[in-house]
């Protein structure tokens, strides 16, 4: 098996259109969440959302853009952006070049408003791209398009877990040979009147704070964006010179019954994933420098990922773990939200930093037994990373992130 490393980051996100953007929000624990000017929000429960500003797709041209859903666009940018941050130009092996990405709900912005036409004007006001715009595996395609991209791809819907498992299969790829390089992660546009409905009827969306871990904690507010990662085999990056700015050094995903994955059941299932992962990743659990926690926001799921931790650390080490998370700062990016833990983890290892969790107090940190991070960044090093990822289908994933390895003469 060979290593997998990460040469390169783009991301697409509220707040933050570069990997600077989105650590000096982070580090601020400055939530990038509004309330929604796109549609009257009144009959819903939560009336903010974390939304990335238009500026950010604005490099792709408007004949282009118009064919795509927005889920599509940011994920189009975010990839640009992660090639040109590695230097990978995949038209030089274009069948060693692949493409896994996760989302949840796909994109309907496009779709919405070919409805809304159908019944104003009639057929003429149908855009003739919902076809191939709306369905989860679009932005694949266009990225595969656009860059003459060959090899061996896939799209992964999975809930709140699908960027875990789209760049932990993506790695698999890479390391098993089927593939040299990949671009991976997730993309999710949910802030439509459509799809923010599914969001509002899967009772999932909190009425106020989004504050994973704090004293009555009753749900997330979500968000839209995307981030992709660039993906080799160490070797291939090191012969063409590239930086290595990590390894993903462990990657499982297991499955709990959809209604008892935050319960009890999917505890055992999350500890579970995580040492497989990180045995994969021959790192001890009391070595870790940080665990990114999935933080759905509701007191029940969030107890059940805090036994997850505890058993997995053991007794007597449950707050020797920096933990956080940065979902509160960009909104829930639900089947991307994987992909941008993981970057906030990737830029812990760069900066020797963990940044803190948005909105929760000293008090409710110490009532959770974690060693949570509040206030402001805790500066160490930081050398390895756990991501845990849960959706509600029953999908449980776990990523290992390992910084790297000090060039020697």
């Amino acid at each position: 098996m060979r290593k997998v490393v990460i040469t390169g980051a783009g991301l697409a996100l509220p707040g933050a259109r570069t990997t600077e953007q989105f650590w000096d929000l982070v580090g601020a624990a400055r939530p990038a969440v509004a309330e929604i000017d796109r549609f009257p929000t009144e009959p819903y429960t939560a009336h903010r959302a974390g939304v990335a500003g238009d500026e950010a797709v604005a490099s792709i041209p408007l004949r282009l853009r118009k064919r795509m859903d927005r889920f599509c666009q940011l994920a189009l940018v975010a990839a640009q952006d992660a090639l040109a941050a590695a230097g990978l130009d995949p038209a030089e092996a274009p069948e060693g070049v692949g493409v896994y990405l996760g989302n949840m709900y796909g994109g309907w912005e496009i779709t919405e408003e070919s409805m809304r036409r159908l019944c104003q004007v009639g057929y003429t006001g149908v855009s003739p791209y919902i076809a191939s715009a709306w369905f989860p595996t679009a932005p694949q395609g266009q990225i595969s398009i656009k860059w003459g991209i060959k090899g061996f791809s896939k799209t992964v819907a999975a809930d709140t877990a699908s960027a875990a498992v789209a760049i932990g299969y993506a790695v698999r790829a890479i390391a098993e040979g089927r593939a040299e390089a990949m671009l991976a992660g997730g993309a999710e546009a949910p802030v439509t009147p459509y799809t923010y409905t599914f969001c509002e009827t899967s009772g999932r969306l909190t009425p106020g704070d989004y504050r994973p871990f704090g004293a009555g904690a009753d749900g997330y507010l979500v968000g839209e964006g995307a981030v992709v990662f660039t993906l080799e085999s160490e070797e291939g990056a090191r012969a063409r010179g590239a930086e290595i700015l990590a390894e993903v050094a462990g990657f499982a995903a297991g499955h709990a019954g959809s209604d008892q994955v935050f319960g009890r059941t999917g505890t055992d299932v999350l500890t579970h994933v995580a040492q497989t992962a990180l045995k994969e990743a021959e790192v001890a659990p009391q070595d870790l420098d940080l665990i990114a926690l999935d933080a759905q926001g509701t007191v029940y799921a969030d107890a059940g990922e805090v036994r997850a931790v505890a058993d997995l650390l053991g007794a007597g080490a449950v707050d020797q773990v920096p933990c956080t998370t940065v979902k509160p700062v960009t909104g829930h990016l639900l089947g991307a939200a994987p992909a941008v833990d993981l970057l906030a983890a990737l830029l812990a290892i760069r900066n020797g930093a963990v940044p803190p969790v948005a909105g929760i107090t000293a008090g409710e940190r110490e009532a959770t037994e974690l060693d949570l991070i509040v206030d402001a960044p805790r500066v160490r090093p930081v050398r390895t990373a756990l991501v845990n990822a849960r959706g509600a289908d029953g999908t449980v994933a776990a990523l290992v992130l390992r910084g790297p390895a000090a060039d020697t003469d």
